[in-house]
C-alpha cells in the first residue's frame, strides 16, 4: 500500500511489513515483533511509538481493508458504464481489487475465518457496517425488496461470505472470471427468491375512504 501524508512514515512501513509477513504466514499469532521491525527496516523499539500491540496494528490493517471495500463497492454499484449488471460490476470490482491487493485480501480472508481475536472482531464490526450501507444503497436502487431489515442483513452476510470464496477461486484461476461472475448472480437470485418465499412482505393495508 502507498504511504499517505496523514500517516507517519514509520507507521506505514510497519503496516506494510506486517502485511507482507502475514500474507506469507498461516497464523497471525506467529508474527514476531523483532522480525516485523527487521522486515520494516526499523529498530524494534520504534513499534511502540505507533502501536500499543500487534493486535492494534492488525486491526488498523483490517480497518483500511474495509474502508477500501466500502468506497470501492459503492462506486462500482453506481458505475453503470462498467457493466449493465449491478452484481457483475460489484463482484468484478472485488475481483480486480483482490488481484491488485492480493496480500491485503488474503490476510483479511484468513482473519475473518481465523480464531476469535481483536483483529477478527474489529473486521467483523466493519463488515457489519458495510452490510448496512449495502442494504440502504440496494434498497434505494430497488435491488432488494422491502422487508425485515434484520433478515436481509443476514442474507447479505451469507452472500458476502460466499462472494469472498468466489474471489479466492478467482485469484487461483482468473480464467474462470465470467463463470464466477455468473455464479455470483445466480447465488444472489437464489437467496432473494428463497428469502421472499420464507418471509413474504406484509400486504399493504388499504386505508378506508373517509
Amino acid at each position: 500500500m502507498s504511504s499517505t501524508s496523514t500517516m507517519a512514515v514509520g507507521k506505514r512501513q510497519l503496516m506494510d511489513a506486517a502485511l507482507r509477513m502475514l500474507a506469507r504466514q498461516q497464523h497471525a499469532e506467529t508474527l514476531s515483533l523483532r522480525e516485523l521491525a527487521r522486515e520494516a527496516g526499523l529498530n524494534h523499539n520504534t513499534f511502540y511509538r505507533h502501536f500499543d500491540s500487534l493486535g492494534q496494528l492488525q486491526t488498523e490493517l483490517m480497518n483500511e481493508f474495509t474502508t477500501q471495500l466500502r468506497q470501492g463497492t459503492s462506486a462500482a454499484r453506481a458505475d453503470v458504464a462498467r457493466d449493465p449488471s449491478v452484481v457483475r460490476r460489484v463482484v468484478g470490482w472485488l475481483f480486480d481489487f483482490a488481484a491488485n491487493h492480493r496480500d491485503l485480501f488474503l490476510v483479511a480472508y484468513r482473519t475473518l475465518h481465523g480464531p476469535p481475536n481483536e483483529s477478527r472482531m474489529g473486521l467483523q464490526r466493519c463488515l457489519d457496517e458495510l452490510r448496512r450501507d449495502m442494504l440502504l444503497e440496494q434498497r434505494a436502487m430497488k435491488l432488494l425488496p422491502l422487508g425485515n431489515d434484520a433478515v436481509w442483513l443476514r442474507v447479505l452476510g451469507v452472500y458476502g461470505r460466499a462472494v469472498y470464496g468466489l474471489v479466492v477461486r478467482y485469484l487461483e484461476s482468473p480464467e474462470q472470471r465470467d463463470a464466477l461472475l455468473g455464479e455470483s448472480e445466480e447465488l444472489l437470485l437464489i437467496l432473494i427468491t428463497g428469502t421472499m418465499a420464507l418471509h413474504p412482505p406484509s400486504p399493504t393495508r388499504k386505508r378506508r375512504s373517509p
